[in-house]
């Protein structure tokens, strides 16, 4: 099972508001879990665990997968804008200004 499996079977075909009120949380964080912007805190996933009905060592196991895939989905676009800064420091003539002060 992913992460988005794990909400909708948590979710029951219930609404992300209806489900934010029986466990809590606000709709706009609910929402977040739900698209995967935001891993949820250890109340809320022992909850999304319960309403599973699966183990919460597994539920975290697959927040921990979730999470890392993340890590490593961000770390590509901040590299792609380091790339993309050195390109434009190059283009605008950075570099050239860069070796006359050397």
């Amino acid at each position: 099972m992913n992460y988005q499996e794990l909400i909708e079977k948590a979710l029951g075909g219930r609404t992300v508001n209806a489900v934010a009120k029986v466990w809590g949380v606000s709709q706009p964080t609910l929402s977040r879990y739900a698209k995967g912007e935001r891993m949820p805190d250890w109340n809320t996933g022992l909850r999304i665990a319960k309403d599973a009905g699966i183990d919460p060592t597994e539920a975290f196991e697959i927040f921990a997968q979730e999470e890392q895939a993340h890590k490593v989905k961000n770390f590509k676009l901040q590299m792609g804008f380091v790339q993309i800064d050195l390109l434009l420091f190059i283009a605008t003539g950075g570099l050239s200004c860069l070796f006359y002060i050397m």
